[in-house]
């Protein structure tokens, strides 16, 4: 979602759109508990994954972790094979 972040509602509406198939639908609310509990761990620090913004309720990629730094250049590598 870029520098603004994405919304915590927004993040659990796409984890469970991607956990329901056609012969299971996961329970919302314990998706919504599960993303949150994530969320909350991996952005407890400076070096975490994930970074609170501004606003409250969003999140993004924290740029000065490596971890996530690693995965934005995967992403970008996988990106570019396409074209």
């Amino acid at each position: 979602m870029g520098d603004k972040g994405i919304s915590l509602r927004n993040l659990v509406r796409s984890v469970y759109n991607l956990c329901t198939t056609f012969f299971f639908t996961p329970d919302y609310d314990d998706v919504y508990r599960k993303v949150q509990q994530y969320v909350l761990r991996n952005s407890a620090s400076q070096s975490s994954l994930i970074e609170r913004m501004s606003t409250r309720g969003y999140y993004r990629l924290n740029k000065n972790s490596v971890v996530a730094e690693q995965l934005i250049l995967q992403f970008n590598t996988d990106n570019n094979e396409d074209f």
